[in-house]
């Protein structure tokens, strides 16, 4: 039976910011190309879906290619609507209309020559009830956060906390990349954002309803500034996202992924990358979110 292992280099630290594509290692038995999907949905924002093809990583002449020749379909359950892609480029296939609502289940079908069809399903549910953002100063450098989740829905939730200033403006940029997705969760990871407490780094958690604590390293506003008379406005925000259960799932095992030791060691055992890609390999799936800034 074909057992793959996802190989995502642009999770190797040095290579967080940098990586645009998964490398998807499929081990040897009898090795069968496949397609992999890229894309995380939000509301309003228009459909981007990226696909390329898997490589053989005992074959050296194997490489990983954009798929250029595809039809690619998202299908609304509810309604039936079907919107139709265009590719653009690099395997890149979009439309700037009918972009996704919110608690809508939707279903990706993608049909290329020479591949299985591929079909996956997954909807961006509705945002999590967050409130009583509360922040206390520990100490110069140090902030602790807490706040509230209400409601009966059962919320898959993901959050980082963000400095945004003059010169780093707060940057919501979306552009469908899983890739993307996860890098700007892990910005947690930097020093401007570095979590002070190590044995609360958690940032996701499956709640209905709960109170969360974390004590939180973000630049102090006059960081950097040698003009001590002049003060540079700060924001701090505590960024939540509302994902799809697939989304979690594939961002729970990432950070696995992340965490196991040298995945080139024939004697370590990289965790397997979740994927909800029928006949393929990838993510397709979605999420909400919201910023609130810290007081």
């Amino acid at each position: 039976m074909l057992r793959f292992v996802s190989f995502v280099s642009m999770l190797i630290t040095m290579m967080l910011l940098t990586s645009c594509e998964e490398d998807f290692i499929i081990q040897r038995g009898d090795y069968k190309q496949k397609i992999v999907v890229n894309c995380v949905f939000k509301p309003g924002e228009k459909w981007v879906v990226n696909l390329t093809t898997s490589r053989d990583f005992l074959s050296k002449n194997s490489e990983i290619k954009p798929i250029e020749n595809a039809r690619v379909s998202v299908i609304e359950k509810f309604s039936g609507i079907e919107t139709r892609l265009d590719h653009t480029t690099n395997g890149n296939y979009t439309y700037p209309y009918n972009p996704p609502s919110p608690d809508r289940i939707y279903e990706l079908i993608v049909e290329a020559e020479g591949f299985e069809t591929v079909r996956a399903t997954s909807k961006a549910p509705l945002k999590a009830n967050v409130v009583n953002i509360i922040s206390d100063v520990v100490d110069k450098e140090v902030t602790q956060v807490n706040f509230q989740v209400t409601g009966s829905a059962n919320n898959y939730l993901i959050w980082n906390f963000i400095s945004a200033g003059p010169k780093n403006p707060l940057d919501t940029t979306f552009n469908g990349n899983a890739n993307n997705f996860v890098t700007g969760i892990v910005k947690y990871n930097n020093i401007s954002n570095y979590l002070s407490n190590l044995s609360q780094s958690e940032n996701n958690a499956i709640t209905q309803e709960g109170s969360f604590t974390r004590n939180v390293r973000l630049p102090d506003e006059n960081t950097n500034n040698q003009d001590t008379t002049v003060t540079t406005e700060i924001r701090k925000y505590l960024r939540i996202m509302t994902a799809s259960q697939d989304l979690y799932n594939y961002f729970v095992t990432i950070e696995k992924f992340v965490a196991a030791d040298n995945h080139n060691s024939s004697f370590s055992y990289s965790p397997a990358i979740y994927s909800n890609i029928q006949n393929g390999l990838g993510i397709f799936a979605g999420y909400t979110e919201e910023y609130k800034e810290i007081k």
